[in-house]
C-alpha cells in the first residue's frame, strides 16, 4: 500500500477471508472508511491455495464452487479466466468390503440408497424435528458408506452430530465446479487493493464506550463499529476478550455451533494414474463400526498429478494429534488396498491440511448441534448496534461454504453501515 492505513476508520473488519473481503468490497461501494485486520500473513482465510509443495496448485481448504448456478465465485472465475471444471455428476469408483470393484448394478443400488436416505433426512427436518441424523438412517444397502460421506466428509462432523433441521434448511450444493488454478487463488482476486493490515492479531474488543476499541498486536484501533469474521473455533477458544462479556444468548449460540474438521491429504504421484479416472470419487463400503473412519478420495482433480484423500469428524481430530506422517500413511495405505498394485513405487510425497492445529481457525467449518437449530441466526444479529459477527457460521442456508461466507460478509457490511448512518454518524 502506498497510502497509510486508516487508524480510526468508520468500520474495522476482523479477518481477510472470503467474508472479510466481501465486507470490504461492500463498504467501499457504500463510501465507508474501513480497515481490514488479519492475524495471518496472507489473505483468504480457509480458502488457501499453494503451489510450492507439489509444484501444482493445491487447495488446503475449500475446493468446490458449490451450487454453482447461484454462487458468486462462478461468475468471478469466468471473469478472471480461471479454469472451471464441472463436477456435478462425477464418476463413482466404488469397492466392496472384500476389496473387489463394485459392479455398476451395485453402484446403482448405492445411488438409490443415497436418494432415499436424503429424502428421509429432509422430510424429518421439514417437519420441524431437530434430532441427530443418525437416528433416522434407514437400513438400506450401503447406508454405512453414505453416512461416512455425508457426516465426516461433507459436514466435517460425525453423522450423529448433524441436525436434521439444519440438513433440511441448507441449500443444495449441486451443480458444482472445481477450480484448476485453486479456489483459494480465486478468492484472493476479491482483494481490490483494500487497506489490509496483515499479521495483526486482535486481543480485545471494547464495546463499553462510544464506538468500538479494538486492541491489536500492532496497537489500538478506534472505530464506530466492527465486523468480526473469525471462526467459531476461535470464538470458542476465547483468545479474543470482549468487554463487556458477550451476552449469555450469544455465548449459548457459540456453544450450540460446533467446529467440524475435514483433513485433506493430497498424495502426489509420478503421472501414473493407478487405474482411477480423472475427477472421479473413490470410495469403499464399510461396516457400521467404521462409519466416520473411512478415507475416501478425489482422483486427479482437473488433471493434476495428485489424488486427495479425505478424513473428517472425530476421527480426523484424533488422527491429527498423531501428526502429518501418520495421516499420510493412513491415506496411502487405504489407497494401496484399493489399487491392487504397488502404488508406492509411483508415490512421490504427500501432506495433510492442518486446520485442527491452526490457532486462527481451530477447525475447518461449522455445524449446528442437533436440537440447536436457530443458533446461526442468533449469532448473526448485531450487538449493541456496533458489532456484528460474519462468516460461514452465520451464513444461514449457505453455512459451511465459501460463498456463504461471502454473502454473510456482504450482508453484515450493509446492515452495520445502515445502523451507523441511522445513529447519525455519517459515513
Amino acid at each position: 500500500m502506498s497510502a497509510p492505513l486508516p487508524t480510526n476508520p468508520d468500520i474495522v473488519i476482523v479477518g481477510a477471508g472470503s467474508s472479510g473481503l466481501s465486507a470490504a468490497k461492500k463498504l467501499e461501494e457504500l463510501g465507508a472508511s474501513y480497515l481490514v485486520i488479519e492475524a495471518s500473513d496472507r489473505i483468504g482465510g480457509r480458502a488457501y491455495t499453494e503451489s510450492n509443495t507439489f509444484g501444482e496448485p493445491v487447495d488446503h481448504g475449500c475446493s468446490w464452487i458449490s451450487g454453482s448456478n447461484y454462487n458468486i465465485f462462478s461468475d468471478l472465475g469466468k471473469k478472471n479466466n480461471f479454469t472451471l471444471v464441472d463436477h456435478t455428476n462425477p464418476k463413482i469408483e466404488m469397492f466392496e468390503r472384500d476389496g473387489a470393484r463394485s459392479t455398476q448394478a451395485n453402484i446403482n443400488e448405492y445411488n438409490k440408497s443415497e436418494l432415499k436416505i436424503k429424502e428421509i433426512l429432509q422430510d424429518t427436518g421439514r417437519q420441524g424435528i431437530d434430532i441427530p441424523a443418525s437416528k433416522v438412517i434407514p437400513k438400506v444397502p450401503y447406508n454405512e458408506c453414505f453416512q461416512n460421506w455425508e457426516g465426516a466428509l461433507n459436514y466435517a462432523v460425525d453423522i450423529d452430530q448433524i441436525s436434521t433441521a439444519e440438513y433440511w434448511h441448507l441449500k443444495n450444493t449441486q451443480p458444482s465446479l472445481i477450480v484448476k488454478e485453486g479456489l483459494g487463488n480465486l478468492v484472493a482476486t476479491l482483494n481490490n487493493n483494500f487497506p489490509i493490515s496483515l499479521s495483526t492479531s486482535v486481543l480485545e474488543m471494547d464495546l463499553s464506550g462510544k464506538g468500538v476499541k479494538v486492541l491489536t498486536s500492532k496497537g489500538l484501533i478506534v472505530a464506530k463499529a466492527c465486523i468480526c469474521t473469525v471462526s467459531v473455533g476461535v470464538l470458542k477458544s476465547e483468545k479474543i476478550k470482549f468487554t463487556p462479556n458477550l451476552s449469555n444468548k450469544i455465548q449459548k449460540a457459540v456453544h450450540d455451533i460446533q467446529m467440524g474438521l475435514l483433513v485433506k491429504i493430497p498424495l502426489l504421484f509420478d503421472g501414473v494414474r493407478l487405474g482411477f479416472a480423472e475427477n472421479s470419487l473413490v470410495q469403499y463400503d464399510i461396516s457400521k463400526e467404521d462409519i466416520g473412519n473411512g478415507c475416501y478420495f478425489l482422483a486427479w482433480p482437473t488433471g493434476h498429478n495428485y489424488m486427495v484423500g479425505f478424513i473428517g469428524g472425530q476421527f480426523a481430530w484424533d488422527l491429527s494429534k498423531l501428526g502429518e506422517k501418520e495421516i499420510v500413511e493412513y491415506a496411502l495405505s487405504k489407497l494401496e488396498s484399493l489399487s491392487g498394485g504397488n502404488i508406492r513405487k509411483h508415490f512421490l510425497k504427500g501432506f495433510a491440511s492442518n486446520w485442527a492445529n491452526n490457532p486462527l481457525t481451530k477447525g475447518s467449518y461449522s455445524a449446528v448441534k442437533p436440537g440447536c437449530f436457530g443458533a446461526r441466526e442468533v449469532l448473526s444479529e448485531p450487538i449493541s448496534e456496533k458489532l456484528i459477527f460474519a462468516g460461514e457460521a452465520t451464513a444461514g442456508n449457505l453455512s459451511g461454504l465459501v460463498n456463504g461466507a461471502y454473502e454473510s460478509g456482504k450482508m453484515a457490511a450493509a446492515r452495520l453501515a445502515n445502523i451507523v448512518k441511522q445513529k447519525g454518524n455519517s459515513l
